[in-house]
């Protein structure tokens, strides 16, 4: 029996949002046997191919395999190195809070191997290097098969994505032996061990429990020592010669390394093989010598305060129209949250929607194990709005990102003005509780079209809020609205760019300072100053036109960059950044994450 084998755990809980029954699944533990039968049960009516954002705690793994197909794999045929990649450590995860040399570039040739691998690749931790852990190679296969899993963070999955110094698709931990000795170039290597997943790879990754999905799958990579030094160039082949081990592929060892963690003839047998890294022999030799299994937990999940939190999985228990294009969404943690906090004015959320697809949105109330959102159907759709509308259904789990506060109330103003039109109306919803519960001076000034969304939520404010409807001729007039403001007063609105240039202007016109005038944008501005990029790793300048982004210029130049909604709400498009101002716009990063990165798509 496995000492642990892979589980993952549900919690449905009420939500306060939610007015009907809680789904009938309450802190149900499933094993890996179990899971395999609801997967067989459910395979002809699981909707995971029709919307494709689960998670591993929803993705239901294959069974493990027989460790005694793993063995005895036929020599591979000679193989040309695609690339080597180095990297520096710099504070890349987390939100800028955790180190790593996770991010690596592809070097050109020759370069120089140690018997400690590539001179200038770091190490954050210092267990990740030395003489058996001089090089990292990874199967890029296994990036395909992670893309069709984990389809909501398919934009990181590209060579080079686990911290990789060289990947190939031919060879992998099913055809590679402890013990096997390949010539690179110039070199010789000899395979020691399995790398071990640490918890760093949830941040990478943005799933929260990737690495435990790493060794489940047996798809770690795998860890060379170097028995010849010298050079290597991109383009040299890569030759087995020869296997003294052919029973000992590496996953095989993982196997028993990660799943059946228990059993005391294979561990034995596992110690007495030369080759074998200290690292990992280390840990069968533990295990035998004090009859327990080593905790995973720290490695897998990360010390405190550096847990993957900013991604988590949300079930769509609620989906109701408000108006004839305006939807009201709510979403429940599917893991317990024990003391969730209110929903602060101002805040918005990230969804990971079909494929690669990140939007924000205004969340309207409730707290963070149960939030609701308000979202307009746009008729120009770039496929956020489209996908959530036409479809999601109730029961759907999407992945979720920390709800965070972009557009807070100045707290000390005497005064409040909002200005809002159409669906904008949702960035200030779960401000107005916040007015009325403080007793603050407050008023809404609300342009529709026709219809109201929020029609109950809207008639709580009473005298505090005043509608205007295009179709009954009820037009704003913001000159009359603004001439009431004082210098204790603050302006906020959200909504159509017409309507917040107006606001902008006639605010400019009364003298209210520009500190006064808060504005909630949902497109990106298409002018701004020129600008002169340099790339720190290849010394080039791009030049970045009045109408371009950052963007626009690194790929007119054939930079390869993630990008999603372009409009700097996802952070898909994140570059670091070493020096240099930047006037931050859009949501897609958090406040500490300013501080050496930017948005390439404003």
């Amino acid at each position: 029996m496995a000492a642990l084998s892979p589980s993952f755990t549900y919690n449905m809980l009420p939500c306060a949002l939610y007015n009907k029954p809680a789904p009938p699944v309450s802190n149900v533990n499933i094993d890996y046997h179990t899971q395999l039968q609801i997967q067989q049960s459910t395979t002809h009516n699981t909707r995971l191919t029709d919307h494709p954002t689960m998670v591993p705690s929803t993705w239901i793994p294959p069974p493990p395999p027989d460790p005694d197909t793993l063995v005895n794999p036929p020599p591979f045929a000679p193989f040309p190195l695609l690339q080597l990649r180095a990297g520096k450590i710099k504070n890349s995860l987390g939100g800028g809070k955790i180190a790593s040399a996770f991010y690596k570039g592809p070097m050109a040739g020759p370069v120089e191997i140690t018997t400690l691998g590539i001179p200038t690749d770091e190490h954050a931790f210092h267990l990740h290097g030395g003489p058996d852990k001089a090089l990292l190679h990874y199967c890029t296969s296994h990036y395909d098969e992670w893309k069709k899993e984990l389809p909501a963070s398919e934009h990181h999955f590209k060579p080079g994505a686990f911290g990789e110094n060289l990947f190939n698709t031919e060879v992998s931990e099913k055809n590679v032996c402890i013990g096997d000795r390949l010539a690179i170039g110039d070199i010789i290597v000899e395979v020691s061990e399995p790398r071990g997943p640490c918890f760093k790879l949830n941040h990478r990754f943005e799933v929260k429990d990737m690495a435990k999905g790493t060794q489940t799958l047996l798809r770690t990579g795998w860890m060379y020592r170097v028995i010849k030094t010298g050079t290597v160039t991109a383009g040299d082949m890569i030759s087995l010669l020869e296997r003294p081990h052919p029973e000992w592929t590496v996953a095989r060892v993982m196997y028993y390394l990660f799943i059946e963690t228990n059993n005391v003839d294979m561990m034995k047998r596992i110690v007495q093989i030369p080759q074998l890294g200290w690292d990992v022999k280390g840990k069968f030799q533990a295990r035998l010598d004090k009859g327990v299994v080593e905790d995973q937990n720290g490695r897998l999940s990360g010390p405190m305060g550096q847990e993957a939190d900013t991604w988590n999985e949300y079930q769509l228990v609620e989906k109701r129209k408000e108006t004839n294009n305006v939807t009201a969404f709510v979403f429940e943690a599917v893991e317990d949250i024990p003391d969730p906090s209110p929903i602060e004015p101002g805040s918005h959320v990230r969804l990971k929607l079909s494929g690669k697809l990140v939007r924000a949105y205004s969340v309207v109330s409730g707290t963070t194990k149960c939030f609701k959102l308000g979202i307009a159907l746009d008729p120009a759709s770039r496929g956020g709005s489209k996908y959530l509308h036409e479809q999601t259904q109730v029961g759907d789990v999407l992945t979720v990102g920390r709800i965070t506060t972009s557009f807070p109330l100045a707290k000390a103003a005497d005064r409040h003005i909002i200005i809002a039109g159409g669906i904008g109306i949702t960035a200030f919803m779960a401000a107005f509780k916040y007015l009325q519960e403080a007793k603050q001076n407050f008023h809404l000034h609300y342009a529709v079209a026709e219809e109201v969304p929020f029609t109950s939520e809207i008639a709580a404010l009473g005298p505090s809020a005043t509608i205007y409807s295009k179709a009954q001729g009820k037009r704003l007039d913001l000159a009359a609205i603004l001439a009431k403001a004082d210098n204790q007063s603050h302006i906020y609105t959200c909504g159509p760019t017409r309507l917040m240039d107006a606001v902008v202007k006639t605010a400019k016109s009364f003298g209210i300072p520009g500190s006064s005038v808060h504005i909630e944008a949902f497109t990106v501005a298409t002018s701004g100053v020129p600008f002169t990029a340099e790339l720190k790793q290849s010394g080039k300048t791009v030049e970045v036109g009045a109408t371009q982004s950052l963007l626009d210029a690194l790929k007119a130049v054939g930079m390869d960059i993630d990008s999603s909604c372009e409009v700097g709400n996802c952070g898909t498009c994140r570059v670091d950044v070493y020096s240099g101002r930047v006037e931050h716009r859009g949501t897609g990063l958090l406040d500490d994450e300013k501080e050496e990165a930017m948005l390439s798509c404003l």
